[in-house]
């Protein structure tokens, strides 16, 4: 599986896609975006057309003979039943950056909620145990 998430990715991609042992191109739209200079912008027209390049490219070859699979990132502006209408075999849900930033912003508001609320690390601890901070 070959993740594309660049312009020369995708000039090359119907080659990329005819590689023997290629099964699957997976589309990255947020770093497509971010090296056509439009970063955390995948909606962009700019970065939309390359993506259609890049979906024509690869659904060029029947896979399985010859060609691979396409993959990519369901968002908000493209959710899963445009992705499928458009040809994708496998759609992903969640983008690992949008995770951690979830992750991240939610222990921030944890740990800001714990200063007013006055909470300290000595409430945490029982019989002189130690918790982690993340606990």
């Amino acid at each position: 599986m070959c993740q594309v998430e660049c312009a020369d990715g995708v000039k090359k991609i119907e080659e990329i896609a005819g590689v023997d042992g290629v099964d699957c191109i997976q589309m990255g739209p947020l770093d497509l975006s971010a090296s056509l200079g439009y970063l955390w912008d995948p909606g962009n027209k700019k970065v939309r057309e390359m993506m259609n390049v890049a979906e024509k490219g690869v659904l060029k070859r029947v896979p399985g003979d010859g060609g691979a699979y396409l993959s990519g990132f369901a968002m908000p502006f493209d959710g899963p039943e445009k992705l499928k209408s458009r040809g994708y075999h496998m759609v992903s849900g969640a983008v690992d950056i949008g995770m951690f930033r979830s992750a991240a912003v939610e222990d921030v508001k944890k740990f800001k909620m714990s200063l007013v609320d006055g909470d300290d690390d000595e409430k945490d601890c029982k019989d002189g145990e130690e918790k982690y901070w993340s606990e």
